[in-house]
Formats: C-alpha cells, structure tokens, sequence
C-alpha cells in the first residue's frame, strides 16, 4: 500500500458508547432479518407446546370413541403442526446466520473506522487486544441475534405452555406459575457475577493475545537476543492467567444453567405428579394428564432457552462494553479527520517556539524545495518532532506552519497529504511492487537502491510484512515506497540505518537527485552520507536548535562532531 493511500473507513461522529449503543449499532442494518429470525423461532417454539396439547385433544375426542375419522383428523392437524415446525425451525438458521454475520461486520467496520481515525488513539493498545475485540468481541455481538431469537422464543414458548396448562387445569398451571417466578426473580441474581466474570475472561484473553502477537512480531530479535524462554516463560503466565479466568467464567455459567435446568426438572417432576394425583381423583381426563405431563415436559426447554440467553447476554454485554471502551478512546489530536477542499499549499514547513515534554522552544524553518536534515541525538526529542509535524501528538505549546497555515486549521486528511512523515519502523503489506511503488517504479527503485527486489517482488509482494525480506531491503523498499507517494513535503526518520556505508551513499544521491528543487525534503539522521546532501544541516539539543550550516561547515562544531561522528 502507497504510503499516500489512506484506507477509506467508516466515519462515526463523535459520542459517547454504552454497551446498549454498540449492539444498538450492531442491528441497524439487520433489524428486519433479527426480527424474522425471533418470529420464526417462536413459531416453532409455539408449535411444539401444542403438539402435546392436540395429543391430548386427539386422545379425548377421537381415540378414546374410537372413531376413525376423527383420529385421522387430529392426525392431520399434528402433520400440519410438523410441517409449519420444520419450516419455521430450518429457514430460521440461514436468516440468523445471515443477521449474526452482517451485526458483526457493522460493528468491526466501526472498531477499523476508529482505529484508523486520522485523529489517532490518545492511549495506545497493543495489536493483540486491538485484534481481540475486533474479531472475538465482534462476533460475540453480531451472535446476540441467537440470543435474541432464543430468548424471545423460550419466553414466547413459556407463555404459551403456561396458558395451555391453566386451560387444562388450573392447579397444574399454579404450579407451573410458581417454577417460572423462581426462574425470573433467580436468573437475575446468577448473571450478575457472570458477566463480572466474563468481562474478566475476555480482558484476560485479549492480553494473552497481545503477548502472543508481540511474541511472534518479535521472533527474529528474541533469536537475536537468545530471549526465546523468558518471553515463553510470559506467555505461559499470561496463557494460565486466560485459562483460570475461563474456568470461573465457566463455573459460573455451569451454575447458572444447572440451576436454572434443575429449576425446569423439578417443574416437570411437580407437574407429573400433581396431574397423577388429579387424574386418580377424576378431576383429569387421559387427555388433559398426557397434555399436562407434554406440557410440562417441553417447559424444560423454554426455561433452558432463557437460561442459555441469560447466559450469553451477559457475555454480549462484556464484549459491547469492551468495544465501547475502544471506541469511546479519546483522539490524540483535535480538529476535522475529513475534508471536501484540497486547498492548495506551498511546499514549505516552520516549526516555531516548539514546547513539549523534551523539547524546549525549538524553531525550524524550511523553505521549498529545500532539503533540510535533522540532528537529534535524543530519541526522545525526536519522536516529539515527528509527531508535531505529523500531528500525532499535540505539542505542549508553539506552531507548526505549513505552507504558511497552522497546521491545527487543516483537516488531518489535507495535512497528511501534503505532509508525509514516514516511521522509522515500517510496515510492508503483501501486495504487488505496482501497488507499492506504482505502474512506473525505475525512478524510486534506483533511488532507494532496490531495483534488484523488482523481480522478487513484481508478483505478490512482501511476504508476512515483508519477513521475507532482510532488514536492509525492507527499508529501502519502504523508502521507495515513500518516494513513490511523492508528498510535497516528506519527512523521513532515519531511512538508511540498516545499510551499508557504500549503499547508504547511493541512497543519500538517490533521494537528493530524486527530490531536491522539486519537493521539500526532511531528513531526521546521524548518517555522515546523507548530511552530506542536505542543502542544510540543523543540531537540535537539550530541546532546542543550538547550530546550523552544512555538513562540511558543523564539522567543526564540537557538539556535532560528538553527535554525529562519535
């Protein structure tokens, strides 16, 4: 991907997230096809709690008077049932499904929306967790459309068996009564500590996650550093942390559902033994007691149903809160992400009274076409620099100036069009040379110097963000890439470090006889090669800009000399 080409993502205005907002969110493109799903269901549900109810009927008025077409008459109705049953019950999965995919892609678009929100995270999450809530807890939401159906459903289902129940007897509907009100006022107080422990679940694995990506993103400088057991030796304490808050999790979600399906046992045992005893004294028919054991059997389901919905809403819920904590991440910098101008900006930069935590009144000023390199033996300081300019970071105080425009008034689209401040550290995509450099890549190429990666990369790219690749040809790949984007002002961060002196060389002549009187040029290094370009040198210390002249001039200054030469 082209270093000027911005992913487009969705936009969300700015507010505050609930947990209720996120899934909220999740429906409002599936709220017709949820909606069918739960309808089906329910219909399903319902005719399996009339089935026993047309046995019964059927047992009474035809079977029990022998008469023959009267059975099959109920027999008809019982297929009739069956047939809107098995409709209902097969066409809801695909619907579901469907429904359930579609809420997570809505909310996985936002989360990616958020993420590469031009305004930036003002607190940065590892990879890892990032990962986890835009997979795992994504899906978990889109999946509350089966919970939704199955609740809704099971409720539906309870209703229906209840009435049925007091219609046959009144007595096996009291209790009945009585089993459902245990399971409402009860269910409420067993989700609780659930969801408690499913959010704590679900943090623990996000952090294993991000401990497994930084694991694996780092393998070749953990064989470097010969730190492959004491980073094994973390990830099994972060694994087992993940793996004991899952058990409490599921020992938790075990209780809630034993003693909710207890709950629906002992309606069935009451049911069938107050129907025995009503039967005996003749107050039941045959009918009306198999109708009454039926309907007391199937009200297992209905009060599985709510607890298996009890169960998943309060992991929903974890998940959605989770989401809404990412989404509801203060921007690292104010001001408009997106904008319909491009106005048109001269290729100059002045940074002016430049005040942060490490810098201290710094000014730099760059004119057009000018090719300006920066010596900053503080990391620290340097970062804060590049992150001014960028705007990735807002400084503690002072300006930066482009084209003549403070750069906190242009849309950060417009900005980072014209303004390219290119990482030290960067990613490669796996994508063809032509998607990274363009249809006509000899210039960068030979700038970069990596014209030989042509062939190897013409086709499919990079491999694994370029760990096919050393980490010299990684660079000047990036570099190429950078140079292809051809910003008008283009701030690059070391981009020579991982090479050798006689290639550094090459590199420095590449980018000044590529770029210098053309486009506007910044160069953050220690390299002797590409000071040696630059029209002009600047030394930054202690926060501020202490000298400036040409390479050859600094030489003799004995701070430069010791910054840059030692």
């Amino acid at each position: 991907m082209r270093q000027g080409d911005a992913p487009s993502a969705i936009t969300q205005p700015d507010r505050q997230w609930t947990a209720g907002d996120v899934i909220r969110f999740a429906f409002r493109r599936v709220r017709v096809q949820a909606w069918l799903t739960v309808a089906m269901v329910s219909v399903h549900q319902v005719c399996e709690a009339t089935t026993p109810v047309l046995v019964g009927l059927a047992l009474d008025g035809a079977i029990a008077d022998g008469s023959v077409p009267g059975t099959l008459l109920w027999v008809a109705a019982l297929a009739g049932v069956y047939v809107v049953l098995s409709l209902c019950g097969n066409g809801a999965g695909p619907v579901g499904t469907r429904a359930a995919t579609r809420a997570g892609h809505e909310v996985r678009q936002a989360i990616v929306a958020r993420v590469l929100d031009p305004r930036g995270l003002a607190k940065q999450r590892p990879t890892g967790e990032t990962l986890s809530v835009a997979s795992s807890d994504a899906a978990v939401v889109g999946e509350t459309v089966d919970a939704l159906s199955t609740g809704v459903s099971g409720f539906v289902a309870l209703v229906v068996a209840t009435v049925a129940l007091f219609v046959t007897s009144v007595t096996l509907g009291f209790v009945a009564l009585a089993c459902v009100v245990v399971v409402v006022f009860v269910a409420p107080l067993l989700a609780r500590p659930l969801q408690q422990r499913s959010e704590a679940q679900q943090e623990a694995a996000a952090h294993s996650a991000a401990v497994a990506v930084d694991m694996v993103e780092g393998l070749r400088v953990l064989g470097g550093l010969g730190a492959q057991r004491n980073a094994a030796a973390r990830y099994r304490v972060t694994s087992q942390l993940s793996r004991r808050a899952r058990i409490r999790a599921g020992a938790a979600e075990a209780l809630f559902e034993g003693v909710t399906s207890t709950i629906g046992g002992f309606l069935l045992v009451a049911v069938a033994a107050v129907g025995a005893f009503l039967a005996l004294d003749g107050d039941l028919t045959p009918g009306q007691l198999v109708a009454g054991v039926g309907l007391a059997q199937f009200l297992v389901e209905p009060v599985n149903r709510l607890s298996y919905a009890g169960v998943f809403a309060a992991t929903v819920r974890a998940s959605a809160q989770r989401i809404a904590d990412l989404l509801n991440t203060p921007h690292a910098v104010a001001g408009p992400a997106l904008s319909a101008d491009r106005p048109p900006l001269a290729a100059s930069l002045t940074v002016s009274g430049l005040i942060g935590e490490h810098l201290r009144g710094l000014d730099l000023d760059v004119a057009e076409g000018e090719l300006v390199a920066v010596v900053a033996d503080n990391l620290a300081e340097r970062a804060e620099l590049l992150d001014a300019i960028g705007r990735r970071r807002e400084p503690a105080g002072g300006t930066v100036l482009v084209g003549g425009v403070p750069a906190e008034a242009l849309p950060l689209d417009v900005l980072h069009a014209h303004v390219a401040v290119i990482p030290h550290n960067s990613s490669l995509f796996t994508e063809p040379l032509p998607e990274v450099v363009g249809d006509n890549p000899a210039p960068y190429l030979a700038a970069a110097c990596a014209e030989e990666m042509a062939a190897l990369l013409h086709d499919r790219g990079s491999v694994h963000f370029g760990r096919n690749l050393s980490g010299g040809q990684q660079q000047r790949l990036s570099l190429a890439r950078a140079l292809a984007a051809d910003p008008p002002v283009l701030v690059l961060d070391e981009p020579a470090s991982a090479l050798d002196t006689v290639t550094e060389a090459a590199v420095a002549a590449g980018i000044r006889t590529l770029r210098r009187g053309r486009r506007t040029t910044i160069i953050v290094t220690s390299s002797a090669s590409l000071l040696a370009v630059a029209d002009r040198v600047v030394l930054v210390q202690n926060g501020a800009l202490v000298a400036e002249g040409t390479h050859t001039d600094l030489v003799a200054d004995e701070r430069y000399a010791g910054a840059v030469l030692s």
